[in-house]
């Protein structure tokens, strides 16, 4: 294309002890992250930095405390990770979930805990052994002696669980007394606990809820009078807590990053939930054959019906108007749909897997809308940003489009919507639409809370202590801040 811009990326060069450090910050973030990150850090760690594990490390992530002690022999001391470890052993599950399926994994495994638990100690196990019962006694085919001593001594070590109030602060009123979970917890949980009161607190009254899985389901809820006081409360403490003042902050124009809670809440290196402003937008999908699908087909669903691969390319006289379908992508594909001023409907962009695998990998391009031609239905050199992700399942909400302040902004998602073939107004209902809407109108934001924390947002990156600028971004420049 002529007078496109070239785009340059530059690759940083870390000394041994600034990697080691990254590395292990991340891990001792809190922040859950996903499989494949985490065998990169250690990978990483172990094979390039030759670093040794003592276990005063302060791993606070739950599936990096398994690798580590599976593979380096460095035990958790906490029973629950301990069992947790355990049960990873026996079946290569990493959560402690009391259903059939685990207890059955369990009792047809030839693994035998016995070692494991006895140089641990039962006196420590017994502490945790009725709280995850039914998984303990799936062992007794394996060590009935062990798991008797286990059980014969909960009767007197057994230490009840103690309910975490940040799990309920949009219900149950937070006080002086708390403030040692506050102290105890990941800023991401706080975040969390923040992000929830602050949404009840503006109306949201209909929830959708995102699994470890990347798929989603849809709650009502009533909204109580202590999210308010909650939400200062948390406030107040992550003031005292991370304090900015001094500090300057540059943030892309047009940009409002969402407030991240976990690493399986991002989409590549940006947060999901972070909204992009512009007077027009065009948003779409770019994939490869290579990456595991043949066919994407791109649409969009609002109150008007929908438009996409297979209904109507335009929708309300150009408001919104999609690009057309493409079928196979050898070289690589794009499908678009162009949001003109115009556009007054909140609209849901999905993206539907015709011909490939469910997990397939795509590129979502987010970009300044210009006139459409015949060249080209955006100019790749107003690309406000692209972010390399893994389709969830055959339906996707790749994000939403919403009027907003005479302007169109695009909401990041990224998330399984549903289980057929092909998208369509029947399947997304009402509900699911309206809560993505709440959800996302006015949510917290990040450039929001570290306004809040007292730092000072500045024009110009050169200006600025923390550039976010979109093409700077790396995986803990939302976590690295808060060490």
């Amino acid at each position: 294309m002529p007078d496109l811009k070239l785009t340059f990326k530059v690759i940083k060069a870390y000394t041994e002890k600034e990697m080691t450090e990254k590395c292990l910050s991340l891990l001792s973030s809190g922040i859950a992250l996903k499989e494949e990150t985490i065998d990169d850090v250690l990978s990483v760690l172990h094979n390039d930095l030759h670093y040794d594990f003592t276990g005063k490390e302060n791993i606070r992530n739950k599936e990096a405390i398994i690798k580590i002690a599976d593979r380096y022999d460095i035990f958790p001391e906490n029973p629950v990770e301990f069992f947790r470890y355990v049960v990873y052993k026996t079946t290569k599950e990493t959560l402690l979930i009391k259903n059939d399926d685990l207890i059955n994994r369990i009792i047809q495994s030839k693994f035998n805990p016995t070692w494991l638990f006895e140089s641990f100690g039962l006196e420590k196990l017994a502490q945790i052994f009725n709280r995850f019962k039914p998984l303990f006694l799936a062992y007794k085919n394996r060590a009935p002696k062990t798991i008797n001593r286990i059980s014969k001594l909960s009767k007197v070590h057994h230490q009840p669980l103690v309910s975490n109030p940040l799990n309920n602060a949009t219900n149950m009123l937070l006080e002086n007394s708390d403030l040692h979970w506050l102290e105890n917890a990941t800023p991401f949980a706080l975040f969390k606990a923040l992000s929830a009161c602050y949404a009840r607190m503006y109306g949201q009254n209909t929830f959708v809820y995102r699994v470890r899985n990347g798929k989603s389901w849809t709650k009502q809820s009533t909204g109580t009078s202590v999210n308010e006081l909650n939400y200062g409360f948390i406030l107040t403490y992550l003031k005292s807590k991370y304090n900015f003042s001094g500090k300057k902050f540059y943030f892309p124009e047009n940009v409002e990053f969402g407030l991240p809670t976990s690493e399986k809440m991002f989409v590549g290196n940006i947060p999901t939930g972070t909204r992009f402003f512009g007077e027009r937008l065009a948003v779409g999908i770019y994939w490869k054959n290579a990456w595991g699908a043949f066919d994407l087909d791109l649409s969009g669903l609002n109150i008007a019906g929908k438009i996409g691969w297979n209904s109507a390319y335009n929708q309300n006289e150009g408001q919104l108007m999609y690009s057309g379908d493409i079928t196979n992508a050898p070289d690589g594909a794009v499908e678009y749909l162009y949001a003109n001023r115009g556009l007054a409907a909140p609209t849901l962009v999905m993206s539907n897997v015709f011909n490939g695998n469910s997990d397939c990998g795509y590129k979502i391009i987010i970009g300044k809308g210009d006139a459409v031609s015949y060249d080209y239905m955006m100019n790749p050199n107003n690309l406000f940003a692209e972010a390399r992700c893994q389709s969830v399942q055959k339906q996707t909400i790749v994000g939403m489009l919403l009027p907003k302040n005479e302007k169109q902004c695009f909401v990041l998602l990224n998330f399984g919507a549903g289980h057929s073939h092909v998208s369509g107004n029947t399947e997304v209902s009402v509900m699911a639409t309206n809560a993505l809407y709440q959800q996302w109108y006015e949510p917290v934001s990040f450039n929001h809370l570290i306004q809040e924390l007292g730092a000072e947002i500045v024009p110009h990156r050169e200006e600025a202590d923390f550039d976010f600028s979109l093409d700077k971004l790396e995986k803990d420049s939302f976590t690295g801040i808060f060490k």
